[in-house]
């Protein structure tokens, strides 16, 4: 399984101490080696690692690249095998889900994010900007409003720790 994780800018003085998003914390790992996988980094008030998943990989590695340059950490798994795995394991402070994804697709994951991680904000990317009533989206961006839209969205769902 490979799943792509950026260096986070000033992640050198980070805090060792890792919340596995369920509460539970551990020690040990830089937020950006691949050990750290599953686990979550505190960051001062924000949490901001993000699993973001949609059906054009390229689109994705975009959208991962613009938030890693505004200091998110991003997860961009390759397949859907992969975004269930990852989600199960948890170790993403939110997730956004894209267009590109089929409504079943969008219907299941939505679901697992709700039972493993029910306190991580749902951030769906829309082409339409209609909401989805069936997987509730805490927030909602048009994806014609661009990389500012999503960067506000993930902003204004990120919550002290």
């Amino acid at each position: 399984m490979e799943l792509l994780f950026g260096n986070v800018q000033g992640s050198e003085g980070l805090s060792s101490e890792v919340s596995c998003g369920n509460g539970e914390t551990q020690g040990g790992s830089r937020p950006d080696s691949p050990s750290s996988f599953g686990k979550t980094t505190k960051r001062g008030s924000e949490r901001n690692r993000v699993l973001m998943f949609g059906r054009i990989r390229e689109l994705a590695l975009y959208r991962a690249a613009v938030l890693r340059d505004r200091g998110f950490e991003v997860l961009t798994p390759a397949s859907t095998e992969e975004a269930v795995a990852a989600i199960r394991k948890g170790g993403f402070d939110i997730a956004v889900l894209t267009y590109t994804l089929s409504n079943d697709t969008v219907q299941e994951l939505s679901e697992l994010i709700r039972e493993y991680c029910p306190e991580c904000p749902l951030v769906a990317i829309s082409s339409s900007g209609k909401i989805d009533r069936e997987i509730r989206p805490d927030e909602m961006v048009n994806a014609n409003d661009g990389p500012a839209a999503l960067i506000a969205a993930l902003r204004r769902v990120s919550r002290p720790n």
